[in-house]
């Protein structure tokens, strides 16, 4: 677990030099227990500015009793959660970020941040970041801001918030809308094939068999620290 950890323990919301909010939580230490429950997803207070600009439908992107789709959405103001899985970058702490969308029913387990292990496609996010703040490969993020454009299937939004919730802080359910995501994703998850993907005290075997491996991914780290 140590391994992991290391860098990603930003705690305080920290204001980009082009404007972008980004807050990381906390990883930690996860204690089993014989109780479970759910609760409602609260923002933030840094947050909560741009949550309360959402209508109930774009608060919830996906149930298994509703799908949803992030395509055909040019100019709307959008949250979407997903994974991330590359980044580019042509300019210093101006990056591309090219994430693996995951549904989001408006629940989650109390104690760990809980999205839907299927997603709607690949999206990118334009974020700009102050150097110093970290967003490490295969972590969970929570992203607002304006759909730029569609290119090839895959809707580009500028981020003014991210939320980022690293291995420890968050884990996956089997219950969602059919899967539309990228097969070259789903390819990299054993637990998807023939077993059960929610587990509510995740370990770091867990997140290599449904994730894959952070080596092989690229985020956003802080400089002068290792990225995974």
């Amino acid at each position: 677990m140590k391994r992991l950890l290391v860098g990603l323990l930003a705690i305080a919301p920290l204001v980009a030099r082009a404007g972008t909010i980004i807050e990381v939580e906390k990883a930690k230490e996860i204690k089993r227990t014989n109780s479970l429950a759910t609760c409602a997803y609260q923002p933030t207070a840094a947050e909560k500015p741009y949550f309360s600009k959402l209508t109930g439908k774009d608060q919830i992107t996906g149930s298994f009793m509703e799908s949803y789709s992030i395509h055909g959405k040019s100019g709307a103001t959008v949250s979407w959660f997903g994974i991330v899985r590359q980044t580019s970058s042509d300019k210093p702490n101006s990056f591309d970020v090219l994430l693996e969308h995951k549904f989001f029913d408006g629940l989650t387990d109390c104690h760990i941040m809980l999205v839907a292990e299927s997603g709607g496609g690949d999206f990118h996010a334009m974020i700009e970041t102050d150097g110093k703040t970290a967003i490490p490969a295969l972590a969970l993020v929570r992203i607002y801001g304006k759909v730029l454009k569609e290119e090839n299937g895959a809707p580009t939004l500028v981020a003014d918030y991210v939320r980022v919730w690293p291995w420890f802080a968050f884990t996956l359910t089997d219950l969602g809308p059919k899967n539309e995501g990228n097969p070259k994703w789903r390819e990299l998850c054993k637990q998807c094939k023939g077993g059960r993907v929610y587990n509510p005290f995740p370990t770091e075997q867990y997140y290599l068999n449904v994730l894959g491996d952070p080596k092989d991914f690229s985020g956003i780290v802080e400089q002068g620290q290792p990225g995974h």
